[in-house]
């Protein structure tokens, strides 16, 4: 065990403020940050689960919608309703996985493409705004430090 954060949670757990736990400001951020990208995307007509989507096909060609789902972090029965959504709208096209018949596999369309420069605009202003007054020290170190509490999660 992390001495500090036993020193932090033993002999004043009873006087645990939330605003000293690092969970609520992490939820309290994303919860902003969806607001923002919320707002962002608007034009776009995408929406923040939409925007993940096509981050991610944009990097991996053809993906399951499981692992989209994992890399979206997102929910299957959210991302599969995104999913056939977007088929729907011309963003993505689906097939039967080439290993597995029983996987769908999704992939970006010229539309979803050509939808990416925009969605991209509106996220990165949400980007500039959040990290506005951070080093870029301070957002890698908090990238890594996020990496490291997800994975201790896992």
């Amino acid at each position: 065990m992390n001495s500090a954060i036993d020193r932090m949670l033993s002999g004043k757990s009873d006087q645990l403020s939330y605003k000293d736990w690092p969970f609520y400001w992490l939820t309290r951020a994303h919860g902003r940050y969806i607001d923002a990208l919320n707002s962002a995307l608007e034009d776009s007509r995408l929406d923040p689960t939409e925007w993940r989507v096509i981050m991610v096909l944009q990097e991996d060609q053809w993906i399951s919608v499981s692992e989209l789902a994992s890399q979206g972090n997102t929910k299957l029965s959210t991302m599969t309703k995104a999913v056939k959504r977007m088929e729907r709208e011309g963003l993505v096209t689906l097939r039967e996985g080439l290993r597995d018949r029983r996987v769908t596999e999704v992939c970006l369309t010229r539309v979803g493409h050509n939808k990416m420069a925009d969605a991209t605009q509106a996220a990165a202003h949400v980007y500039r705004r959040a990290f506005m007054d951070m080093s870029v020290e301070r957002v890698v170190l908090l990238r890594e430090m996020l990496t490291d509490l997800a994975e201790n999660l896992r």
